[in-house]
């Protein structure tokens, strides 16, 4: 069985706020961003962080220049929460943010440069606010520019670069990173594999939230590399991960049920599983799915 791959690519999908880091996933509707403070004074002439969510308020102190709060301000327009969407004034807003100094305007105005979203894709200048969001000491930054080194996209490709930003970033809390880091060490790319290492590094992931990890430990207890070999603990995970939006978890999941391996063999709840790998653009569920539906039928 294929490995389950994710990617720190993925960080950004979900736009950021500001100040406090907190975890964040890949998957549409799973991702949480790091959250600017949420404590609102009473009021006052100066700036002040706005009460997320508050359109009025954030509209009102990114006016005063409170750069947190045009971070907030952008995401409610990138996501269309509460306002019309808007990608361009979002990333106007991230801009403003970035250049008063807020690193996590900076990381998602990267973003939108690394996918050409609302600007025009540039990666070079993707890695230059990455890096320049990592050195304001903001975790996703740091993650996000691991992974253009590891793929050597807007920047030559180091991937002992990429292991010292997945460091620094699942060290400042980035769950992601942690994975991405794992993942390194399960390969043995751009450091010396160990496949313990790896292991311990997806169940941080995994703890923090992250499902991909949680399916990647899955993995690694599947095939007893790296820990002990378990097949209930294996489907347990691979559970979380598919719970949690991961389809390459889901197929895993599937597989298990079809081959009995960690818990009861059951044909129809491993279809069932493959079908959701192969909705969520999981291709080998769906071909999973086919080889178990031609293999039911009658001859």
């Amino acid at each position: 069985m294929a490995h389950p791959r994710w990617l720190s690519v993925c960080l950004p999908l979900v736009a950021l706020a500001s100040i406090s880091a907190t975890t964040l996933s890949c998957g549409a509707g799973t991702a949480v961003r790091p959250g600017a403070s949420t404590v609102v004074g009473p009021a006052e002439a100066g700036p002040r962080a706005c009460k997320p969510g508050d359109l009025a308020d954030c509209t009102a102190q990114c006016g005063k220049h409170h750069a947190g709060s045009c971070v907030h301000l952008g995401l409610m327009y990138e996501g269309g929460r509460g306002v019309a969407r808007d990608e361009v004034r979002a990333a106007g807003l991230y801009k403003e943010a970035c250049d008063t100094g807020e690193a996590h305007g900076c990381s998602d105005l990267g973003f939108m440069y690394e996918i050409g979203r609302a600007v025009g894709k540039d990666e070079a200048r993707a890695v230059a606010l990455y890096r320049q969001a990592c050195n304001g000491g903001e975790a996703h930054g740091c993650g996000n520019l691991g992974f253009m080194y590891e793929t050597g996209n807007g920047v030559e490709k180091d991937e002992a670069r990429a292991v010292a930003l997945y460091k620094q970033a699942c060290d400042g809390g980035e769950a992601h990173a942690c994975g991405n880091l794992g993942f390194l060490y399960e390969t043995g790319q751009g450091i010396g594999k160990d496949d313990a290492r790896a292991a311990a590094l997806y169940g941080q992931a995994c703890d923090g939230g992250e499902a991909h990890g949680c399916g990647n430990l899955g993995f690694l207890y599947e095939t007893g590399n790296g820990v002990e070999k378990d097949g209930a603990r294996a489907v347990a995970l691979y559970k979380q991960a598919c719970e949690g939006g991961d389809a390459h978890g889901c197929g895993n999941l599937g597989f298990m049920y079809e081959a009995g391996n960690g818990v009861g063999k059951d044909d129809a709840r491993a279809a069932a599983l493959y079908k959701q790998a192969c909705d969520g653009g999981h291709a080998s569920g769906c071909t999973s799915l086919s080889r178990l539906r031609l293999a039911e039928t009658p001859r």
